[in-house]
């Protein structure tokens, strides 16, 4: 009986996105991009507030993870936070997936690398430092980010956290779970790489400038 509720919600959820993706078509040419921007919720506001401009690095407002100032070693960023096989609803993958892209085409705005995983997914840090965030941060969901030497790494929408603030890890520590928290409409891992440009600038930087071709598997990025 409990059941029934839930399935009624559901299937008048899947009946409004049907209706109004056939009706986008009808509409004029020029209002359509809008709309189907609004439907595919892109973007993600979560991902985009310290966004300003296009390319391969983005200028970033002081959000509310305040640098340290940790410099240690291991401090190059490379490689994925997430190592094969992966896992995607029922299929298996030797590679991680690689979805919407930094300033993808469909999401111009995106910050960084987004990975479409099952939830429960181990992820790695690709910055050994400092942990100077673990834990929920509004629409990033549970975040982890990891400092040292002028670089952050951000690991949002986590389902689970298995490290702690003042935490220093080395490269490839597992800092928690993927999920599906904060403001995320599927399970997914948002990747960022932070980088501190002057004494109150901050750049987000395309991690695929970090990791090669060959260590995932691009599928796109569907909204």
């Amino acid at each position: 009986m409990m059941a029934a509720p839930l399935l009624c919600g559901a299937a008048l959820v899947i009946g409004y996105v049907m209706l109004v993706a056939l009706a986008i078509p009808q509409l004029p040419e020029w209002s359509q991009p809008g709309v189907e921007q609004w439907l595919f919720d892109i973007p993600q506001h979560a991902e985009t507030s310290d966004n300003g401009s296009y390319g391969d690095s983005a200028p970033a407002g002081i959000s509310a993870v305040a640098w340290d100032g940790f410099v240690g070693d291991l401090s190059n960023v490379h490689g994925l936070p997430m190592m094969g096989p992966v896992q995607l609803w029922s299929t298996w993958y030797d590679k991680p997936l690689l979805g919407c892209v930094f300033h993808d085409p469909r999401y111009q705005s995106h910050t960084g690398s987004d990975f479409p995983v099952n939830e429960g997914t181990p992820i790695h840090t690709t910055l050994g430092g400092k942990v100077v965030w673990a834990g929920s941060n509004g629409p990033w969901g549970n975040l982890v980010v990891v400092e040292n030497n002028g670089y952050q790494v951000w690991l949002a929408h986590l389902s689970s956290i298995q490290v702690s603030a003042g935490m220093i890890l080395n490269y490839g520590d597992v800092v928690g779970l993927s999920g599906n928290t904060g403001n995320s409409t599927g399970a997914h891992l948002h990747y960022g790489i932070k980088q501190k440009t002057g004494e109150n600038t901050y750049a987000w930087l395309n991690p695929q400038s970090f990791f090669t071709e060959d260590e995932y598997i691009y599928i796109g990025c569907s909204g």
